[in-house]
């Protein structure tokens, strides 16, 4: 056997066995690689998910947000207020319930409580309050009060001075039902608040 034959085979092996060691380094590096770009980009994937779920979950807030901003300015459309026309003689007294909502709302079960003479309460109630103002008036019968049973609306010929620094009349509090059967009241104290559903049957 020639024994250049031998080292030559020898070291073709040696080489042989070298370049299947360094390809398989590479294959392991490339693999390496590979493993560690699919963790990124799943990572990435997960962040994007979040990242969109949030976007999503604050877009709900802002637009529930926006709906309980637009159901309380339309619920505060509705307001009532004392007055009295400038009559010398028989002057009437008189409750105003106002509905001036911008979408011509309707407004359902309407109870306003009043505070008159000698500190008497009473209760003007209106099934339904359309847009515009309407008026109860409060008489008088064998010295107590009366009050007109059907509200009426406020005619443009109606001059009715509201009462703004009146001591002996007052505005106790309202309630009332929007369009979507939500329960309202208003007092001087608390402002306008939302009733509880279970209170708000009758």
């Amino acid at each position: 056997m020639n024994i250049i034959d031998l080292e030559w085979g020898t070291l073709a092996d040696w080489v042989a066995a070298i370049a299947a060691a360094l390809g398989a380094g590479l294959s392991i590096f490339a693999l390496r690689h590979a493993l560690a770009a699919n963790k990124t980009a799943e990572q990435t994937r997960l962040d994007a998910k979040d990242a969109s779920a949030a976007t999503e979950a604050r877009e709900r807030a802002r637009d529930e947000l926006d709906r309980n901003r637009e159901r309380r300015a339309l619920a505060g459309s509705v307001a009532a207020w004392w007055a009295a026309d400038r009559e010398e003689a028989d002057r009437r007294y008189v409750v105003v319930i106002s509905n001036q909502s911008p979408t011509s709302a309707v407004f359902h079960d309407v109870d306003v409580t009043v505070a008159g003479w000698k500190g008497t309460t009473h209760v003007v109630h209106m099934n339904i309050l359309p847009p515009g103002k309407f008026f109860v008036e409060q008489g008088f019968k064998m010295g107590q009060p009366r009050w007109e049973r059907i509200p009426l609306p406020v005619r443009p010929d109606d001059v009715l001075d509201p009462f703004t620094v009146a001591s002996d009349r007052s505005i106790v509090q309202l309630e009332y039902n929007d369009g979507l059967g939500t329960r309202w009241r208003w007092t001087p104290r608390s402002g306008l608040t939302e009733v509880e559903h279970t209170s708000a049957q009758r």
